[in-house]
């Protein structure tokens, strides 16, 4: 399985998602945390496409139902937080409330403005 997230080194270039190869020093000054607190990107080379706390991360998931009771190091947080993410994949079909009162509200909008055009 390909992974989806690293902790960040500190020593290692950042690049975005929009080409911008940043050094460690400039990550950090855009992102000051990164120097304090152990930070987590996208793994892989447009690695600053994602970029969280992991304690934070943790929290979350644990939240969600995670067990994090095996995991001693950094790098088997982010192996169960993955595999949470694997095996708690939403239902493709599913479509949430707020997303279907969104659609209703735009249709409402629309009739309205084709009523008032006639």
């Amino acid at each position: 399985m390909l992974k989806r997230y690293a902790v960040w080194d500190k020593q290692t270039n950042v690049i975005t998602p929009i080409g911008e190869v940043l050094t460690p020093e400039q990550w950090i000054e855009r992102y000051p945390v990164a120097d304090a607190l152990t930070t987590v990107c996208s793994a892989g080379e447009v690695n600053g496409g994602f970029f969280g706390v992991l304690s934070q991360m943790k929290d979350q998931y644990e939240q969600m139902g995670a067990d994090f009771s095996g995991a001693t190091t950094d790098e088997e947080v982010l192996q169960v937080i993955e595999d949470f993410e694997e095996t708690n994949k939403p239902d493709p079909n599913y479509v949430s409330d707020e997303t279907r009162t969104a659609d209703a509200l735009e249709d409402l909008v629309v009739l309205t403005e084709l009523a008032q055009g006639e």
